[in-house]
């Protein structure tokens, strides 16, 4: 192949000019480029890598209407704004977003310039180029010198500036706080058998649940390597701490399934306490990393204090706690159960369930040595299921054998309230035992009534639709409003035994509980009265119309067979405390058929009220006449004078009786009328239910207490309101004498005091520590003003050995010098005629021999 001529200078091509080398380097720079006229104020240069950088058409650059702001976020549109006009020729230097995805916001970097001589520019230049990766790389930097790379929770410095932080506010609050070190056991073999990914993924998997299960307030951060630090705010008791660990460790033992491994963790922890187990950070971290070793130097898989006490206290809280749940399970429990009796008849009519443990060392337990520790740990949802279940299959075994049936009550815990099944185990439990639902009663405390009351209310009402009863037990302990008490479908109150306990010695108990009765019947409650032991007890009660006790004065709690034996006796309450002085509840039943009236008998005998009957209405006014009678039950028809006829003359005759007539809907207008002028109290429609009778006839008895009851209170209001007159006279008589005498002893210290300032002697009064408390004016000239040696020591004013012992009352007179003058120290006690307490010193100038 024949070789070329080297070019010649007519054949070589010209090279490009400088400004056609700057103009090809611009179009192949990766950043943006563009320049501005200013005369113009349009666009007249911009690169190819316009369209790259700032994701829009350069085309749009060069129009006349063109904003370029439009590609910035909205957000940081208003601040490049305000940027531009305060350097509109140039000098820009800053970061913003463009518009676009907020997901993955796409950052530029802007600078500008001004070209041209002098202070006005013809042309700005701009830069912008894609800093997005590089936040992202500074983000990530940041981040990872404060977080944990894997896991993302808080590394070891960040963890220890949070944890500081919460110390120093535990501080100023004084409060608790516990740092927690979790260690997860032998996971180096994890990593060894299974590959150090698996490991990195299970820490992963952990933090995640770690972070998941924090209380707000607490914190967490990873110690390194497969350790995890935890502060722990506001912790009461060493159980507060001890359940937090046992929760934590309880959640590193679940297994997980990583890379298709199951992975089982055992983990355990130290525990420091702040203040007691130090006051900063770094000792707490060592202390409680200690208490962490010799969790693992135990077998791990549990945790331990710093503090020795602390650890045994919580060993033997976790031995109980292990106790308990074999006791569950082997059903270590036995039932006893204390009767409740009538205080109108003065026969059992109820009984309480009353759980005992029975333990294999200690013997007979009562409820208040574990029920509290039951509650915690969530026991007691099994135990008080088990108590349902075993007194209703007792209380039917007691029907089956033909005892006189009872109303069995069981008490229920805040845990089994809220639980969510309570009203399919209660269903169940009366299903398997053949109990009937109304002789079934679920006791309630007022707290576990207010906790959550819509959700409350509508268990209750589950349970009320079986046919169970209800009832609040230990009233008045609680904070219960009365309303929301009435929302309750409840049957009955209980008084707490503290306001029974001293109802015959203090009048404020008496009162509470008088007012707690007649609330209770108020709202058509049955009142029991838990804790009677005495008779002086019962008679209050009974007096004040309490409608069942309950305590040590009839019966303990009793096991199931001795309580048998009781019922078969037919024990009852003495009937002269029942009824002392006091006539029985007495009824007239009014009828011309005998099989009606023997029928009414029937339905009552029970009840324990004393029965008068008559065949027509003359005969029932013989009755009246001759014997008191609270309630009044007649037929409507009968022959010479109908019931309401018969009722009306009742009305006038005797206006305190409770009136109520049985007629069919035939004479419905006529008792009507009846009703609307007072006459008849209740109408009860023929044929009647026997349920429906025997309540009607209770409630008229209540109703009729009730107004006796008011009439006596408004007798006893309109007594103390004459005391508290009187109390009232008293007392501004009482005021008026000590406004007096406040005048008389402020006209006295004047005097006083002006007596003081007439001696010629300085005088300095000081209290039984050696304070100068008062000085008259010539001591003030002696030694400084007044108010600047109130408070101070004596001992800084009178120098001398003999000082203390004038002051503490050894000694009465002492010589001294001062400012060169001779004194001779003269020291007298107060108190002897009054309540001050104290010396008084005067300074006799020049007298120092004692004249």
């Amino acid at each position: 192949m024949p070789k070329l001529p080297p070019p010649t200078a007519a054949t070589r091509p010209a090279p490009p000019s400088l400004a056609e080398r700057i103009a090809l380097l611009a179009r192949h720079l990766p950043e943006s480029l563009w320049l501005v006229d200013v005369a113009e104020r349009r666009v007249i240069y911009a690169n190819d890598a316009y369209e790259q950088v700032w994701n829009a058409s350069r085309e749009l650059l060069f129009t006349d209407r063109f904003d370029w702001l439009n590609h910035v976020h909205p957000d940081d549109a208003d601040r490049l704004r305000a940027t531009v006009r305060r350097h509109p020729h140039g000098g820009i230097d800053t970061r913003f977003r463009l518009a676009g995805d907020d997901a993955q916001p796409h950052w530029l970097h802007m600078k500008s310039f001004a070209i041209g001589d002098g202070p006005r520019p013809h042309t700005i230049g701009g830069i912008a180029f894609d800093v997005t990766d590089v936040l992202a790389a500074e983000a990530r930097a940041q981040h990872l010198t404060h977080f944990d790379a894997l896991t993302g929770l808080a590394n070891r410095n960040r963890f220890r500036e949070q944890a500081c932080e919460a110390l120093r506010s535990a501080e100023r609050h004084r409060r608790r706080v516990a740092v927690l070190c979790l260690g997860l056991d032998n996971f180096q073999s994890i990593n060894e058998n299974l590959s150090y990914k698996v490991g990195d993924s299970v820490l992963e998997i952990l933090a995640h649940r770690l972070r998941g299960h924090l209380r707000a307030g607490d914190l967490v951060g990873r110690l390194g390597g497969a350790q995890f630090g935890f502060v722990l705010n506001e912790q009461e008791t060493p159980w507060d701490v001890s359940r937090a660990a046992r929760r934590l460790i309880e959640l590193a033992a679940r297994p997980m399934v990583v890379d298709g491994h199951n992975v089982f963790l055992g983990a355990s922890a130290g525990i420091a306490e702040y203040p007691e187990d130090g006051g900063d950070w770094d000792q707490l971290l060592y202390r409680a990393e200690s208490a962490l070793h010799e969790a693992k130097q135990a077998g791990g898989n549990c945790f331990r204090f710093f503090e020795p006490s602390a650890n045994e206290l919580v060993r033997a809280r976790q031995q109980a706690e292990l106790a308990l749940r074999r006791a569950v399970q082997e059903e270590q429990f036995v039932v006893h159960y204390q009767p409740k009796v009538s205080c109108h008849t003065g026969a059992v009519i109820g009984v309480e369930a009353l759980v005992r443990w029975a333990h294999p060392q200690r013997g007979l337990l009562a409820p208040s040595e574990f029920i509290g520790l039951m509650e915690e740990t969530g026991l007691v949802v099994a135990l008080g299921n088990w108590v349902l279940r075993h007194t209703c299959r007792q209380a039917a075994q007691w029907r089956a054998e033909g005892l006189e049936p009872v109303t069995v009550a069981v008490n229920l815990s805040a845990r089994q309230l809220h639980d969510g099944g309570l009203v399919e185990q209660v269903r169940d439990a009366l299903a398997d035992s053949g109990l009937p639902p109304g002789a079934l009663e679920l006791e309630l405390t007022e707290s576990m009534l207010m906790e959550d009351v819509e959700a409350t209310i509508d268990t209750l009402r589950a349970i009320r639709a079986l046919g169970v009863r209800l009832s609040v037990d230990d009233f008045g302990t609680g904070y219960s409003s009365l309303a929301y008490l009435k929302r309750f479908p409840l049957d009955a109150v209980k008084v707490d035994r503290s306001f029974v306990q001293d109802i015959t010695a203090d009048p404020d108990d008496v009162s509470i509980t008088r007012a707690v009765i007649t609330m209770a019947h108020a709202l058509r409650l049955k009142v029991v009265a838990e804790g009677v032991e005495t008779e002086g007890q019962l008679a209050l009660l009974v007096a004040n119309r309490c409608d069942e006790i309950q305590g040590y004065y009839f019966s303990r709690p009793l096991p199931a067979d001795e309580l048998a034996a009781l019922l078969r006796a037919g024990r009852t309450l003495p009937q002269h405390l029942l009824h002392p002085g006091d006539r029985e509840r007495t009824v007239l039943l009014v009828d011309d058929e005998p099989h009606i009236l023997a029928a009414m008998q029937r339905i009552l005998h029970r009840e324990g009220y004393r029965i008068h009957s008559a065949a027509g209405a003359a005969e029932g006014l013989e009755v009246l006449a001759a014997h008191p009678v609270d309630v009044i039950v007649t037929d409507q028809r009968m022959p010479g004078m109908s019931g309401v006829e018969f009722l009306r003359r009742a009305k006038v005759l005797h206006p305190e009786t409770m009136r109520i007539v049985l007629s069919g809907y035939t004479d419905l207008q006529t008792v009507t009328e009846a009703i609307n002028e007072g006459a008849v109290y209740k109408f009860i429609t023929k044929p009647w239910e026997d349920e429906q009778l025997r309540g009607s006839i209770a409630e008229a008895f209540r109703q009729k207490e009730l107004a006796e009851e008011n009439r006596r209170l408004s007798m006893s209001v309109q007594l103390a309101n004459r005391e508290l007159e009187d109390a009232n006279a008293q007392l501004r008589q009482l005021l008026a004498e000590r406004d007096e005498r406040i005048v008389r002893d402020q006209a006295a210290l004047g005097v006083m005091r002006e007596l003081l300032e007439m001696l010629p002697w300085p005088l300095l009064g000081v209290d039984e520590d050696g304070l100068v408390v008062m000085m008259n004016q010539r001591a003030e000239a002696l030694f400084g003003p007044q108010g600047a040696l109130l408070g101070m020591h004596a001992s800084h004013l009178l120098p001398g050995a003999a000082l203390p012992a004038l002051i503490d009352g050894r000694a009465d007179e002492a010589a001294l010098e001062l400012g060169g003058v001779r004194y001779r120290a003269r020291a007298q006690s107060l108190g002897l005629n009054s309540a001050g307490r104290g010396r008084v010193l005067t300074l006799h100038a020049g007298d120092t021999d004692g004249h």
